[in-house]
């Protein structure tokens, strides 16, 4: 009898034990902090990478992007609201060079579902993004991302693209983007008008 409550407490034990292992993290930092144990364990080597999964994450965000490309009005109306963010996801010198004013950074190359959550802690908040593409009269901080090819069809390769759709995927979905030009020029001489800020860019 003594022996049946034993194995009968130790069946119990065991089984709570892998109910609990099995149990989904509520927190999604301690999800994908499993998911990473379980990638680092895998004997397998496959890589974490799906041209499905991205093709269909993509054929999902063009329609909701459609809907959240605004023009330079109202992107900066949108900036003054509160609880709102401008992102900036170019490389970390560019952005020390000069950016839109208030924008903050997180290079594309550190997007993470870590890093996007120390930087943007609610995946509610609106999110404003821009890229080299939206930005005239200055190559050296804002490169234009486009190839030409030998048929002159220009093929824009715009930064904006690649981040709205990893923005969707890792749950940021309040996202708009700049669907508008920003001439620096003009910025530098219209205090009325949009201005930029870092070291590559004049006081006033």
């Amino acid at each position: 009898m003594k022996l049946r409550v034993f194995i009968f407490l130790v069946m119990v034990v065991f089984c709570s034990i892998i109910a609990q292992e099995l149990q989904t993290p509520d927190d999604p930092l301690e999800r994908i902090e499993r998911f990473t144990q379980v990638f680092n364990a895998s004997k397998e080597g496959d890589p974490m990478v799906s041209f499905r999964d991205y093709r269909n994450l993509m054929n999902v965000v063009e329609k909701h992007r459609e809907a959240r490309l605004v023009d330079l009005e109202t992107f900066v109306s949108m900036s003054q609201q509160e609880d709102v963010i401008i992102l900036d996801a170019r490389a970390e010198d560019l952005y020390k060079s000069s950016h839109i004013k208030g924008a903050v950074n997180l290079p594309f190359t550190k997007f993470t579902q870590q890093n996007l959550m120390r930087v943007i802690p609610n995946p509610e908040t609106k999110i404003l993004i821009y890229c080299n593409n939206n930005i005239q009269n200055d190559p050296i901080n804002f490169a234009l991302k486009t190839a030409i090819p030998a048929n002159n069809q220009p093929l824009m390769l715009a930064l904006n693209i690649p981040t709205y759709i990893n923005l969707y995927g890792y749950g940021y979905k309040n996202v708009y983007e700049l669907n508008d030009v920003i001439d620096v020029l003009v910025s530098r001489m219209d205090t009325s008008y949009i201005q930029f800020e870092g070291t590559s860019v004049p006081e006033k």
